[in-house]
């Protein structure tokens, strides 16, 4: 632009020359053109090139192929940025197997048997009764709580006929009769009580002959010295020697002479006193009827426990 001014002054005073009176001041006023025009003339073309560029652009709008300027970028990597001057390669989802699925189809009632659909019509049931009864706890308004009583009162019912079937079914079948070992009826446990009695007596009498009692004792056990008149009346009632076996060697009186152990603490594994065991004298044979302070009734219903009847024998 301000090669133009330059020119055009110059030919500004050609013609100036040769016809002054055409020209008086127009070098003069082409001369401060030449001044300011350098201002004007380069935002003039900033805002020709931005026009110019902005129309271009918008021409190109719409188009189906790609404009000139619309190139790849070296550093683009399909829309991913470089990492250390190279494209990283994309990360595809692994896709999971899918899993079959459990069949959730649950039988038809007529497949199955009376039983399981006797369980589920009870499950129900429960369920039911149990929701009532939630349901009158966190809300209880009157038609909650009458809603649960009503429930509660067939379920009364039911529980109140099952009981009276039982009951006719086990008067007619003796085998399930449990009352005819163990009897409840006041007048049969009576009978039932003499019975045992009778058999009691009968093997501590018998055990007398052959059987003994060990007693396990030491000097400074005062449930020891406790026992002594219990043991006294065994002897006394079913002729049944009394063994005092002392474990640090002190005597005890009101029984025989005490013996010191001589290992069978050990083999019995003895470690509480005072401890009570049935030995027979001829076959040696050991059982142990219990540790601590025990009662005459104590003694007589374990020896027959233990020696005339087997676990399950009521």
């Amino acid at each position: 632009m301000q090669l133009y001014a330059h020119q055009f002054s110059g030919h500004c005073k050609r013609l100036a020359k040769r016809h002054p009176r055409l020209h008086p001041k127009g070098c003069r006023d082409h001369h401060e053109l030449q001044v300011t025009m350098p201002s004007f003339s380069r935002v003039f073309f900033i805002l020709l090139m931005v026009f110019a560029q902005g129309s271009v652009f918008a021409a190109m709008e719409g188009r189906d192929y790609a404009p000139g300027t619309d190139y790849s970028s070296a550093w683009a990597c399909h829309g991913q940025e470089k990492f250390n001057w190279y494209c990283e390669e994309e990360v595809k989802p692994v896709k999971k197997p899918k899993e079959a699925k459990e069949s959730t189809d649950t039988p038809d009632d007529s497949e199955l048997t009376k039983e399981e659909r006797a369980v589920k019509e009870l499950e129900k049931i429960r369920k039911d009764l149990d929701a009532k009864r939630a349901l009158s706890v966190v809300h209880p308004t009157p038609d909650n709580i009458k809603a649960y009583m009503a429930a509660q009162k067939v379920e009364i019912e039911r529980a109140a006929y099952y009981a009276d079937v039982w009951r006719r079914v086990l008067w007619q079948n003796a085998e399930l009769n449990f009352e005819l070992k163990n009897p409840m009826n006041n007048s049969a446990i009576r009978v039932a009580k003499k019975d045992r009695s009778e058999k009691e007596t009968k093997t501590m009498t018998d055990l007398a002959k052959e059987w003994g009692v060990f007693f396990f004792f030491r000097g400074d056990c005062p449930y020891c010295k406790h026992m002594i008149p219990t043991l006294q009346w065994l002897t006394r009632e079913y002729d049944m020697t009394i063994m005092p076996i002392s474990m640090d060697g002190s005597k005890i009186e009101g029984l025989p002479p005490a013996v010191r152990d001589n290992g069978i603490a050990a083999k019995l594994g003895v470690d509480v006193v005072p401890l009570f065991v049935l030995g027979n004298i001829k076959t040696h044979k050991m059982v142990i009827l219990g540790s601590g302070v025990l009662s005459l009734q104590d003694f007589v219903e374990r020896i027959y426990v233990l020696t005339q009847t087997t676990p399950g024998d009521l």
